[in-house]
């Protein structure tokens, strides 16, 4: 029962990902509780994977959080991270005279989110294996090129907009990602 769940959506990001708007149907977000669930169900699937990334963030910043304030930063910002997007691409959106199709393109977005999960998890493994420094940085250039293209189409397919927008969008949650990451770091000196 839970894999149609899964496999609709994500059927319909690879649909949109090809150009065919039609695939915003399969994301099952027209009813109030399928808009809420393609917030949901993206976000706990992606929740373990962040989790490992954000071990790899702490060794990598060399520090070992105290756990109380661990568990009061992190839930925060991942929260944050779900919903501080949705509402400024919203408003951006409103300006563009874009509202209605906002519904189709934030639940695109959070159902892609899984799919670049799948792109950055791999790269992070990959990373922790500390194979040759070459490959990794091919890799990693590859994975976000992959992963800022997955979220200029699905701009531009869901929201029917022109490339510059959809950039701007995608600037947004580049600018919008890195801010929040670095509020994060500072919470934790």
């Amino acid at each position: 029962m839970a894999l149609p769940a899964l496999i609709a959506p994500l059927s319909g990001v690879a649909d949109i990902l090809r150009g065919d708007r039609g695939g915003v149907a399969k994301l099952g977000h027209a009813t109030n509780a399928g808009l809420i669930a393609s917030f949901v169900i993206p976000a706990l699937l992606v929740l373990a994977p962040y989790a490992y990334l954000t071990g790899q963030r702490f060794e990598s910043m060399g520090i070992d959080p105290d756990p109380a304030e661990m568990l009061l930063i992190e839930p925060l910002a991942y929260i944050v991270g779900w919903t501080l997007f949705p509402v400024v691409s919203h408003i951006y959106c409103q300006r563009l005279g874009h509202t209605r199709d906002w519904y189709d393109y934030i639940a695109a977005y959070n159902w892609a989110n899984v799919l670049q999960m799948a792109l950055y998890f791999p790269a992070a493994i990959l990373y922790e294996l500390e194979l040759a420094p070459g490959l990794l940085f091919v890799v990693s250039v590859a994975v976000v090129s992959a992963a800022i293209a997955i979220h200029f189409k699905i701009a531009r397919v869901a929201l029917r907009v022109e490339p510059l927008p959809a950039l701007v969008l995608v600037a947004m949650d580049l600018a919008l990602s890195l801010t929040q990451s670095r509020i994060v770091e500072r919470l934790y000196s």
